[in-house]
């Protein structure tokens, strides 16, 4: 072999295979993860040819630079049974490699692998970390499971919650970016879900916020009592008022500590943000899902297909009607859950209320009192520039639980809407809501 035959073998290995926007392939394979079956974009594009393909595990396809440690994540998530998504590099035959984001969902008797182009912002991010993961499991010897935990750290470091966040943050991406490339319009369900994740962050951060201000005016009625008796027997009511006024204060603390993590427990602000992660995934694949088995009854009737592919027609149409109805059961558990939320604001709101009208009790009294009651105005004053900032704080709170609480209704299909109205002991249906999956 000559030099330009060996430069130009290199320039072949280094190059990517192209292939066009439209175009989702799959692949089905058992539960091992042999080949099964797959649609012709994706034995054009891989190379081989389909008696390579069939029989084969489908790791004649994987590429040596894509991290063990990904494959264990996978791995680990559809043999419980739950679809999982992951940007994967591919090799052809001859060398060459195709990037995808792939949708895996288990199927009765084994897998099904729906691809799609990566484009959005976020490929080039994974591409370096990737990279990084790699060299990782070759410089240290991560175990495939040590590679997993490593990659799971580092999300978490990129600002997610765990792996599932960024898999469905991810998808989301790709299937907004997918739907702009192609010149349609935004679906209004991914648009929605991708907005109510901060709504939530926000909230949890402003409860947070709240939380801290509780804790530090835990001393003030301590403080009201030390003046109040240096004032009697003038001072008792200020007594009585302080000892009111530290038990609803413990009463709302408790009640703020039910949306923070608490002995490893995990809050309702966290079951919330994974229910919302689960329900963004789900309603990205859903649309890809439902587009590649459109795109197999196409090519099944036009005759794009070899003999037999009925079979796999059948299988995705069945995968789409999985997918529909768990979207619509997830959108609806999160419906619940932002209606939860939205409720513990209002019976905050009114806890808080109560506690005001104690601390305004505490300054009519303190006037009564006139001049005597000097050293008991600065613990008042402190008193009222913390109710200022609670007050500010929690009115955040509650427009907040009111922003999501329209973000989920309009994310969610109206059939399930409808099934939550009043007339069904649910919530208001969305006159915004989306149509059905």
């Amino acid at each position: 072999m000559n030099i330009q035959t060996t430069a130009s073998e290199f320039a072949r290995k280094t190059e990517d295979v192209a292939f066009a926007m439209d175009e989702l392939f799959f692949s089905r394979t058992d539960e091992r993860g042999v080949i099964a079956a797959g649609n012709a974009v994706f034995r054009r594009i891989s190379g081989f040819d389909w008696d390579e393909l069939v029989g084969a595990p489908h790791k004649v396809v994987r590429h040596s630079d894509m991290p063990k440690g990904i494959f264990h994540i996978l791995w680990t998530r559809i043999q419980t049974g739950v679809p999982a998504g992951a940007y994967v590099k591919n090799r052809t035959k001859d060398g060459r490699y195709y990037w995808v984001y792939a949708i895996i969902s288990p199927i009765p008797g084994g897998y099904v692998s729906v691809r799609l182009k990566p484009t959005a912002q976020v490929f080039e991010t994974v591409v370096a970390e990737y990279a990084a993961a790699l060299s990782a499991e070759r410089d240290e010897g991560l175990t495939p499971a040590q590679s997993a935990q490593r990659i799971c750290e580092r999300l978490h470091g990129l600002g997610f919650a765990n792996y599932e966040a960024f898999s469905a943050s991810a998808l989301a991406q790709e299937a907004m970016a997918r739907d702009g490339a192609l010149g349609r319009g935004e679906d209004g369900r991914t648009r929605c879900l991708s907005r109510l994740l901060p709504v939530i962050k926000a909230i949890e951060g402003n409860q947070i916020k709240l939380f801290q201000a509780f804790e530090a005016i835990r001393g003030i009625p301590s403080n009201m009592r030390i003046v109040a008796s240096r004032l009697e027997p003038a001072g008792g009511p200020i007594s009585a008022i302080s000892q009111n006024y530290r038990l609803m204060s413990n009463e709302v603390t408790d009640h703020l500590g039910a949306f923070l993590s608490d002995g490893g427990k995990r809050s309702l602000l966290d079951s919330i943000s994974g229910r919302i992660d689960q329900a963004l995934f789900m309603v990205a694949a859903s649309r890809i899902q439902r587009e590649v088995s459109e795109a197999a009854r196409e090519a099944l009737v036009s005759g794009g297909e070899r003999g037999g592919f009925e079979q796999e027609v059948d299988v995705l149409t069945s995968l789409v009607d999985g997918y529909s109805k768990t979207t619509a059961e997830v959108l609806a558990s999160v419906f619940r859950d932002v209606a939860q939320l939205r409720r513990s604001a209002k019976d905050l709101k009114q806890l808080v209320t109560g506690l005001d009208s104690i601390r305004v009790l505490c300054r009519v009294e303190a006037g009564r009192l006139g001049a005597n009651s000097a050293s008991l105005t600065p613990v008042i004053n402190q008193l009222d520039r913390f109710h200022v900032e609670i007050d500010n704080t929690l009115e955040k709170i509650m427009e907040q639980a009111e922003d999501g609480k329209d973000l989920v209704e309009r994310a969610m299909p109206r059939a399930v809407n409808r099934t939550l109205s009043p007339k069904h002991g649910g919530a208001i249906g969305h006159p915004r809501a989306v149509g059905v999956l």
